[in-house]
């Protein structure tokens, strides 16, 4: 039997369905094109077949050799449909290649007509992109973070600086996926804060993994509102339509103090 540990969001159990299926097989793990909340996923995504034991390596279509694998495996991340298309064209050399290919749990911008073997989502809006998905959690949720030393400052504000973000802060331009290169220095900027505001999905995720306050604000689709409903909230996140209110909301709280 899987157990959980005490440093994952979720425990191990949860991650099965995606998994399991998987053991005794040869399968290559196929990284999409992204920032350091992407390598974050993909940390965790080899954290993960590890734990269930399954004999795979990282492939990418580009390399000279393709080897005797039994299934691909997409990462996990939130560049499913043609907005992203560099991904997009990822997945076409993937696909190309004739072998199975399983997406592992993304968020959708448009529907795709490929038919993969399997396609894991990560939140429920998603779905209606993908009726045919299976609904599974973001794979940063069951990354084993390790230690972090607690937080020595009180609020920290970080936003997006690019197509995603809703609404201009015009006095705020600290974008943490621009600051951080890899998931280590993505959660050791978490642990400074005891409280924190964002719209990076995966540096919110990180502050939770640290048990810190964070509040989640809305990006330009549907992504960070419905993995907030669909998991977060349950994980003690709070959620904001708007960076301005989340902000002042939280300086607001402060004060009360």
């Amino acid at each position: 039997m899987i157990s959980a540990t005490p440093n994952r969001l979720l425990p191990l159990d949860a991650f099965a369905p995606i998994f399991a299926h998987l053991q005794g097989l040869r399968v290559g793990l196929v990284s999409p094109i992204g920032n350091v909340g992407d390598r974050l996923i993909e940390e965790a995504t080899r954290q993960l077949l590890d734990a269930f034991h399954i004999q795979w390596q990282s492939w990418s279509p580009s390399d000279a050799v393709t080897p005797d694998f039994d299934e691909i495996l997409f990462g996990g991340g939130g560049n499913m449909g043609t907005r992203y298309r560099n991904n997009w064209e990822l997945r076409n050399a993937v696909f190309s290649v004739g072998l199975p290919v399983t997406i592992l749990p993304q968020s959708f911008t448009s529907p795709e007509e490929r038919v993969y073997r399997r396609v894991f989502v990560r939140e429920q809006a998603s779905l209606a992109y993908c009726p045919e998905g299976e609904l599974a959690p973001d794979l940063g949720l069951g990354l084993d973070v390790g230690r972090f030393p607690g937080p020595t400052k009180e609020l920290g504000v970080f936003l997006r600086r690019d197509p995603e973000r809703v609404g201009r802060v015009s006095w705020f331009r600290r974008d943490p996926a621009r600051i951080c290169t890899s998931p280590r220095q993505y959660l050791q900027l978490a642990s400074r804060y005891r409280r924190i505001v964002t719209d990076r999905l995966h540096f919110a995720i990180c502050g939770l993994h640290l048990r810190r306050e964070v509040v989640l604000v809305a990006n330009d689709y549907h992504k960070n509102h419905s993995m907030y409903v669909t998991w977060l909230r349950d994980l003690g996140c709070r959620f904001s339509t708007h960076p301005l209110r989340a902000v002042l909301s939280q300086i607001g709280s402060r004060s009360a103090a």
